[in-house]
């Protein structure tokens, strides 16, 4: 499903007008779409219930104006608060002098009387150019009612549709009725949860103009999933399905590689060959008998040593991915290694925890790295990166990963976090499967072994990027279903994915008939 920022939207509605479908058919467009809305709404309260209109001095309020004109002949009681003012501009102003049959209240008293027993409040206050703070007036306003059915128009008056902050008092609404295309914003928490049920509505800009964006911003649904998952040939083997090396683990966290290299097992790959002190080896091949392992030197602390290069090396060749990270350790030794590694390797190398943390000092080697490079970091992780707070990565997710690419473009940069954000140069993906359940140590892990698994079947290293994020996030929520998101456990995500290739494998197969 496309994406929009707000900038983006302003263009597509420009470029709209310029093609023959102007403003204020838009704005028809989208007052019908509310209509139908609050006309659905109205069904499931009383026979005439009392509607409320709270609406600012833009083209929200004349979204708002137009609704309340079409359900004018209806026996609902509307009432048109202007809470900002006439409105200021002119297709809203035009809107607002047609209006006949309603109640119009122009003052903060008046407003709080009506807004008290009404049954449904209609949000058209501000709309996406929304940014600061609001008065404590308004927060009262937007607060009030706490039983009404709440619908806010376009997206609800306090967020911000480019970043998905917030702010105190911001409209907390059962539904978001949003023109166009949903915005950004509403895909990244805490905004999100301020938006109820999401619907998008068409207002009539041509398919074309999206052509003319100059940035590809898509959530991800069951078309793109399905779209990249391939069927396996009846005469493959297990080199068709691409080895994964994985550079993981250390004595102090073992548990790290372990959880990784099982999550590449599960998701397809030919082959795993996993890196591990020779003491190890034999406990790690109880739990994971289908990998293949190999033995390196570690120091007193069980930390690998940069004297395993040469044997690494020897098994790069026939990896079609490489993944590290994940309990390997942040030492000047397995700083060495992961350094060379991203040289020498000429398939993808997922790079996820330590794996991200060993090169934060010298990232300008991801230039320099002959293939993709996939980072999967969280947000403390990007943070070390862009040498920033996570207070501030978290505060602007998006233009955080738009500066970080922009510096390292032969990246494809997986901000993980409850809306992931995968990028590369040109495109950007939001994912919206997943849960809090998946708030603890070793999900992480699980995702990026997915990741190096789909990449080793030579695919596009964004689309495996996008497959490994979607897919964990919907093992994640039939964990949650199977053992609740309070008890759930990482290992957890891993048993829960044949189900959820079975039922891919199933969808695939009905697409292709």
């Amino acid at each position: 499903m496309r994406v929009v920022t707000t900038q983006q939207m302003r263009k597509l509605e420009a470029l709209a007008d310029k093609s023959g479908v102007s403003y204020k058919k838009l704005m028809d467009n989208a007052g019908m779409c509310l209509a139908q809305k609050i006309e659905f709404c109205a069904q499931k309260t009383i026979a005439n219930p009392d509607i409320v209109f709270l609406c600012g001095s833009g083209n929200n309020a004349g979204d708002c104006f137009t609704a309340a004109s079409l359900l004018r002949e209806s026996s609902y009681n509307i009432y048109v608060c202007l809470l900002c003012g006439e409105p200021k501009t002119q297709i809203s102003l035009e809107a607002y002098k047609s209006l006949r049959n309603v109640r119009i209240i122009d003052n903060y008293e008046g407003a709080l009387r009506i807004i008290d027993k009404a049954e449904i409040i209609v949000d058209g206050l501000f709309g996406t150019g929304f940014h600061g703070e609001l008065s404590p007036e308004l927060r009262t306003i937007l607060n009030k009612n706490k039983e009404a059915i709440k619908i806010a128009v376009d997206i609800p008056s306090g967020g911000n549709g480019d970043t998905g902050a917030a702010c105190y008092g911001c409209f907390c609404a059962d539904y978001t009725i949003t023109f166009g295309y949903k915005k950004f914003g509403m895909t990244q928490y805490p905004l999100k949860n301020y938006c109820g049920k999401i619907e998008v509505c068409d207002i009539g800009i041509p398919d074309f103009c999206l052509q003319m964006l100059d940035e590809d911003l898509q959530e991800i649904d069951d078309s793109i999933i399905t779209g990249i998952i391939k069927p396996r040939n009846p005469d493959s083997h297990k080199g068709t399905y691409g080895t994964v090396l994985c550079l993981t683990g250390s004595a102090s966290m073992p548990g790290a590689g372990v959880l990784s290299s099982r999550a590449a097992l599960r998701c397809g790959a030919g082959l795993v060959k996993v890196c591990a002190v020779k003491e190890d080896i034999p406990s790690l091949a109880s739990v994971m008998p289908e990998a293949v392992y190999i033995s390196m030197k570690s120091d007193k602390d069980g930390f690998y040593t940069a004297d395993n290069i040469k044997k690494i090396e020897s098994h790069l060749s026939s990896a079609q991915a490489v993944l590290i990270g994940c309990g390997l350790g942040v030492t000047d030794e397995t700083k060495k290694l992961v350094r060379e590694i991203i040289l020498t390797a000429d398939c993808p190398v997922v790079l996820d925890a330590d794996g991200i943390n060993c090169i934060a000092d010298c990232i300008d080697i991801i230039s320099k790295a002959k293939s993709k490079i996939i980072l999967t970091p969280h947000p403390k992780e990007m943070a070390g990166l862009l040498k920033c707070s996570a207070a501030q990565v978290q505060s602007d997710r998006l233009d955080k990963c738009r500066s970080f690419i922009s510096e390292n473009k032969n990246a494809v940069l997986v901000l993980k976090g409850a809306g992931t954000i995968i990028m590369d140069s040109k495109k950007a993906y939001i994912n919206n499967t997943g849960n809090p359940g998946m708030s603890c140590g070793g999900s992480g892990d699980v995702l990026s072994g997915m990741i190096a698994s789909f990449a080793a079947l030579k695919t596009d290293p964004f689309l495996c990027a996008v497959l490994g994020v979607n897919l964990h996030g919907r093992a994640g929520d039939a964990a949650a279903q199977r053992y609740s998101m309070s008890y759930m456990q990482p290992s957890d995500i891993i048993s829960c994915l044949p189900d959820i290739f079975l039922k891919l494998e199933k969808a695939v197969n009905v697409k292709r008939k």
